[in-house]
């Protein structure tokens, strides 16, 4: 059975999320690379599972960090 982009999405931010559940994007998106997954701007691809994933930008770092974590437990 093939995994969708959604499977693949789950199992990346679950992979890279820290103790508080949120995962660095950057780090996620080399999850999804790896896994086959192809999408041309991750954020873009990320807004597509808006009802699944929420995303928050730390702009004290530079440059500003993004992070996702899944609103629902998997």
């Amino acid at each position: 059975m093939e995994t969708t982009d959604r499977e693949v999405l789950i199992e990346a931010i679950s992979d890279c999320a820290k103790t508080d559940g949120w995962a660095n994007l950057a780090e996620v998106g080399v999850v999804l690379r790896l896994k086959g997954v192809k999408y041309g701007k991750l954020s873009k691809f990320i807004l597509n599972f808006s009802e699944i994933v929420e995303t928050k930008v730390d702009i004290t770092r530079q440059p500003p960090v993004v992070y996702a974590r899944l609103i629902i437990d998997y």
